[in-house]
Parts: C-alpha cells; structure tokens; sequence
C-alpha cells in the first residue's frame, strides 16, 4: 500500500467523520430549538391562565358588587311595598300577604314535584318500549 494513497483515505475518513459530526451537532441544535420553543409556549400559556383567573376573580368580585346591590334594592322594594300595603289595608295587611305567598309557595312546589313526577313516568314508559323493541327484535332475529 502506497503511504500517500493510505494518507489520503485517512483524510477522507476524518472528512467523512467531520461531516457527519456536522450534521449530528444540527440535529441536536434543532432539537433543542424546537424544546425551547415548547417551554416558551408552555410559558406564555401559563402566563395567559394566570391572568385570565387574575380577571376572572377581579370579575367575580364586581359582580358579587352587583348582586348585594341587587338584593339591597330588593330590600328596599320589599320595604317599600309593605309599608304601602300596611298604610293601604292596616296593620295586619302585611302578615297576610305572607301568609298569601307562602301557600303560593307550597302550590308552586308541589307542582314541581307532579312535574317530576310525570318526567319520571315518561322515562319509564321510553325504557318499557325501547325493552319491548329489543325483544320484539331480537324474536324477529331468531325465528326468521
């Protein structure tokens, strides 16, 4: 083997190597570029929920505002209109509005509860018809 010859293939060999090395050092480069990206858009969501809780609480906070005075309002009203009721019709006139509102109340109620009542009756009738369906189908799958 010529000395030269051998010298040149060596070169070529560690070229090759070089190369190689090159292109390993980009892929790992890119990898870490792209792991980067990934934590800074991790970031930047963490950030986004952080401050739309900061807005939300912010937000609750206006709105419990709100709803006290609301129900301040109502307060009033409800004043208001017992006083009129009582200057109107007497002294009594008040606790028989409530007692008026109470039974609309129980009334109220109890219609709620026939309402469940008939949801449920509707429920059992879908499931009888869909069992009977089934079995209907299932009767028609083995005798035909």
């Amino acid at each position: 083997m010529d000395p030269v010859s051998g010298a040149k293939a060596a070169a070529g060999t560690l070229k090759g190597a070089q190369s190689a090395g090159k292109e390993l050092g980009s892929v790992v480069t890119s990898q870490q570029v792209d792991m980067e990206a990934l934590v800074q858009q991790q970031h930047k969501a963490r950030v986004q929920a952080k401050l739309a809780e900061q807005r939300r609480a912010t937000m609750l906070e206006v709105r419990a505002v709100e709803k006290y005075e609301q129900q301040k309002a109502h307060e009033r009203e409800i004043e208001k209109l017992k006083q009129d009721t009582i200057r109107k019709h007497g002294k009594t006139a008040w606790t028989d509005v409530e007692a008026v509102k109470a039974k609309m109340e129980r009334e109220r109620q109890e219609e709620l509860k026939y309402m469940d009542k008939d949801r449920a009756r509707q429920i059992q009738v879908f499931y009888w018809c869909l069992t009977a369906a089934a079995a209907v189908t299932y009767l028609l799958k083995l005798y035909k």
